[in-house]
């Protein structure tokens, strides 16, 4: 009983340290980020490059960052995928959205950045841009030959409804990020952009426009927030029933096996939204090293168990198969790479 009461305590503690003002404010302004960013993106114009009539080398770029513009998820991923498949979207393009669209999530990026650290946010970021178009076209190489697609272009046809102009809305999007990236570090800073924040949402947008943007930064709140918060207190349980040197003894070096070990773990392993940093912070702590963190980062968001049973019905099991097979071969050299390169 003893036992039991000591492994809940180190889970309570965890939140208490984790939540402190400074990283609650921060995630506030992030929760409205990623909810501006799902109410004024325009979706239309980014899902249009990934049409069957769309330049190809266009829809890897797009494909690439569509996580930080549609602000997806694990879970909202596997449905876009599966219509944009079923209707006319290339292998190659479908599958680089696949994996670049949790994998820059820009609440896991914005965590990543505060809780584990900028060297590995960077690695994150940029890895999975590259991994993602790589894993795309290699799939395409392999697959497009047996391609049997409904070629229907209308579908990516989507037209963008609001009334600004495109500058508007980078300025918005630009003060939203600065304001989330000066925080409470730097009140003053922060404070002058918060003003300018205040002046752009009275003369660029509607009123109903604004009650839309705080309702949809609820919902998204409301459905990640307590999994995040799950995801701190299992942080905290890790690191009380897991012995260091069990830690050290199998992620504790940055060899190729090292960082396969943890890609596979993060490849296999459910992790909701957000769940993913603060629990490989704690496996960091017990004595992972950086590059099998950053091989497990790579995998967990884009890939699980339940994810890849769903895949197989929309991509078949071989292409499934091939697609996590090179997710875990290609994050566990990502990770080994950035181990002798940058993490030194």
């Amino acid at each position: 009983m003893e036992v039991v009461l000591n492994v809940l305590l180190a889970g309570w503690q965890a939140l208490v340290d984790y939540l402190t003002i400074s990283r609650i404010i921060m995630l506030i302004i992030a929760f409205f980020l990623s909810g501006a960013i799902s109410q004024f993106m325009s979706q239309g114009a980014v899902m249009k490059y990934f049409g069957p009539n769309a330049k190809k080398g266009v829809s890897y770029l797009i494909a690439s960052v569509s996580g930080a513009i549609l602000a997806v998820c694990s879970c909202s991923v596997l449905p876009m995928f599966a219509s944009i498949r079923k209707k006319g979207a290339g292998i190659g393009p479908a599958v680089t959205f696949l994996f670049a669209g949790p994998a820059i999530n820009i609440l896991a990026i914005t965590f990543t950045f505060s809780l584990i650290g900028v060297d590995i946010g960077f690695v994150r970021v940029f890895g999975a841009v590259i991994l993602s178009v790589v894993i795309g076209f290699i799939m395409y190489l392999l697959f497009n030959k047996s391609e049997v697609v409904d070629a229907n272009a209308a579908m990516f046809n989507i037209e963008d409804d609001h009334s600004r102009k495109a500058w508007q809305n980078i300025l918005f999007f630009v003060t939203l990020i600065a304001i989330l990236v000066s925080g409470v570090k730097h009140p003053f800073i922060t404070g002058i952009f918060a003003i300018g924040l205040v002046v752009e949402l009275v003369l660029y947008f509607k009123k109903d426009e604004l009650l839309d943007w705080c309702k949809v930064t609820f919902d998204l709140a409301k459905k990640i927030a307590p999994l995040f918060i799950v995801g701190v207190f299992l942080a905290g349980v890790i690191e009380a029933i897991i012995p260091p040197e069990f830690m050290v003894k199998f992620v504790g070096n940055n060899s190729f096996g090292a960082n396969a070990i943890a890609a596979v773990f993060g490849a296999f392993m459910y992790f909701a939204t957000l769940t993913e940093v603060p629990i490989v912070n704690s496996f960091m702590s017990l004595g992972m090293m950086k590059g099998p963190a950053t091989a497990l980062l790579l995998a967990g968001p884009s890939l699980s168990l339940p994810n890849m049973i769903v895949i197989s019905k929309v991509m078949g099991v071989k292409k499934t198969l091939t697609y996590v097979g090179l997710v875990v071969v290609l994050s566990a050299f990502i990770g080994m790479l950035a181990g002798y390169i940058i993490y030194i």
